[in-house]
């Protein structure tokens, strides 16, 4: 069953859509999905079907700005890391308050962009995120905003990558992060799923955060880019999936 939302970060609607088990329990399990850079809702859809079939909710929206086609308000200008980090929390918050979720047992599931902004995310509100799942994290989007801003030429107004256009903000809000002294702090259980051929994302990024976080796994996609597509979208699902089921209450 599909139910879409509005909530609401200041005067910005944030679009969300819900995918809830028919299985005749009242209460259920949920994951909130985030997107990467210049990515939409739709791109989780695939893993939300999975989840639903093993009885498993999923909530998944579009950041203000985050992509050139959100459903969001807000221009991609605009957006930066924490700008998508506060729309997150006012996700998790509306999210609680839904009928359908089970509020002792809501995970955080991010991809690229969605990873870093979900494992920050996550470090400040353990007590509400039961487990964290992050494919192919950008833990290096810092170490590539320190390589621009650390060149000759001065940060330009509005740059184009990766098919959108963001602002000068977003370098000056993510350059001097220091993620792994930021995304240690969440205490659960974490999933990490990471294709050894990533090219935009090194492996090494995944494995340095095996070593910050307290409880931590990491799955090696052999062969697997910046992105998860087939059999690996469907193994990646089944990942998902047992390691929901092994930490939920």
């Amino acid at each position: 069953m599909m139910k879409e939302y509005t909530c609401k970060r200041g005067e910005l609607n944030i679009y969300c859509r819900a995918y809830i088990p028919d299985n005749g329990k009242d209460k259920h399990t949920t994951v909130i999905m985030c997107n990467g850079f210049n990515g939409i809702y739709k791109g989780n859809i695939k893993y939300a079907e999975i989840l639903e079939k093993a009885g498993i909710a999923s909530f998944l929206f579009d950041f203000c700005g985050g992509a050139m086609e959100s459903r969001s308000d807000g221009n991609m200008i605009d957006m930066t890391i924490m700008t998508e980090k506060a729309d997150l929390k006012a996700v998790i918050d509306f999210a609680l308050g839904l009928d359908f979720i089970d509020r002792d047992n809501v995970f955080l599931m991010g991809k690229s962009q969605g990873g870093l902004v979900s494992a920050l995310t996550a470090a400040e509100h353990s007590d509400s995120i039961n487990g964290l799942i992050l494919l192919y994290p950008a833990f290096g989007i810092p170490d590539a905003a320190k390589r621009f801003s650390s060149s000759s030429v001065q940060i330009p107004e509005s740059i184009q990558i990766l098919g959108g256009v963001i602002g000068r903000k977003y370098y000056y809000d993510i350059v001097g992060l220091d993620v792994y002294g930021k995304i240690g702090g969440y205490k659960n259980k974490v999933l990490m799923i990471h294709g050894d051929s990533d090219e935009l994302v090194p492996l090494d990024y995944s494995r340095r955060a095996l070593n910050v976080y307290s409880d931590a796994d990491l799955k090696v996609f052999p062969g697997a880019g910046h992105g998860f597509h087939n059999s690996d979208v469907s193994l990646a699902g089944k990942h998902m999936v047992d390691f929901i089921n092994s930490c939920a209450l």
